[in-house]
This record gives structure tokens, sequence and C-alpha cells, in this order.
């Protein structure tokens, strides 16, 4: 057998040559398109609902926010695991979906039960970063000898996380220290009265003002 396939080759080289040549560039395209990487992310889908409620204890953000965020989660399709827990101001719940789950769907499915739970007005919850558990983490520190610390802050803040974030493959960035500007604000009950205003009434402008939007 071996004998007549090196009679073959040798009889029909032009034949064997492009055989040779189509093998390859088989292996060529084969070898680009391989699902195969270096570090595999064989970490399950997983997504993070992080909700703010500020001044609470433990158990007001148990009760009020992660009891009924977690009784919608439930429902999604594919959920394979659900487990939470309440802080001070803080509740995080982690639902991690079946294999071959698609990220971006989700993110949906988490994100339209989230809009539709019955939780208190002042709550803010939202989505963790789109990130894996083995994405590298990248530190930095920012220095400058003039510059104050508020001013670095605001740096950071308004001009390089900007940048960053704009950066493909960069998911999140969270930042720690600094100065952070603020402005207080004195009221006169005399002078309120005055111009017929209330405390809600300012309150609501520096609340505009510093949202940025008008009214």
């Amino acid at each position: 057998m071996i004998a007549r396939i090196v009679a073959f080759a040798l009889n029909q080289r032009f034949v064997t040559l492009a055989l040779a040549l189509l093998l390859t560039a088989a292996g060529i395209v084969s070898f680009r398109r391989l699902p195969i990487e270096a570090y595999p992310d064989v970490a399950d889908v997983e997504v993070d609902v992080i909700t703010l409620w500020p001044g609470h204890a433990a158990e007001e953000v148990e009760r009020y926010i992660t009891m009924p965020l977690e009784k919608e989660i439930n429902g999604i399709a594919r959920v394979t695991f659900l487990r939470s827990f309440s802080n001070f101001g803080l509740s995080n719940i982690r639902v991690l979906f079946a294999d071959g789950a698609d990220n971006y769907w989700a993110r949906q499915q988490v994100q339209e039960r989230v809009a539709q739970a019955e939780i208190p007005a002042d709550a803010h919850p939202g989505l963790g970063p789109l990130a894996s558990v083995i994405g590298e983490v990248y530190r930095y520190t920012l220095e400058s000898r003039t510059m104050p610390l508020v001013e670095l802050k605001a740096l950071q803040d308004w001009v390089l996380e900007r940048e960053f974030r704009s950066v493909p493959g960069v998911v999140d960035v969270v930042s720690w220290g600094g100065g952070i500007k603020q402005y207080e604000i004195t009221l006169d009950p005399a002078r309120l009265r005055a111009y017929n205003l209330t405390l809600k009434q300012v309150f609501d402008a520096a609340a505009t003002s510093v949202t940025g939007s008008t009214r």
C-alpha cells in the first residue's frame, strides 16, 4: 500500500503538489478559526445586580430591595444559581446562567426584570460591568507635584476615565482616593421668605445644576 502511494506521488507530481498546497491552505484557515485560546474563559455567564440605598440598615435593604428583586429574577429562563447579600445601604445579587447563554441576552433579561420590581423610588439598582473572572486588572497611580488632590481627582473623573472607557476591551474604571470638590449652600430664612421660596425649591435647583438637566 505504501509503495503504491509513493509510486503515485512520483508519477503524478502535479497532482501531489496541488494536494499538498490545498492541505496547507486548509491547515492555515483552520488554525485561524481555531476556537481555542491560551487562557480559555471557562467561567459561567454571570450578571450582578448592585443596588444602592444609602442610610438604611441591612434588614431594611433585605426586605425592601433584595427580596423583591430576587422574586422577579427567579422567573428568568436558564438561571442556575442565585445568591445575594444585603449590607448597610447596599444590595448585591449574583445571577448565574446555564452554559451557552449569551452575555448580552442574560443582561437584557435581568435588566427587564429589575425594572419591573417594586422597590423604593430612591433606590438605584444597576448591573455590574460585563467582565469575566479571568479578566486582567490594571492599577495605576496619578501623581503631580503642582496640582492639588482635588484637581487630580477632577482630572481622573472627567478626563482620564472617559478616555479609558473608550478603549476597546475596557469594561469599567474605578478610582479611589483624591479630593472631591464640595459646595456649601448657606440659606437665609428671611431672604427665602422675601423671594417666596421653599427649601424644596432650593434643593431641586441645586440637584438640577449638579445633574446638568434643564427645566
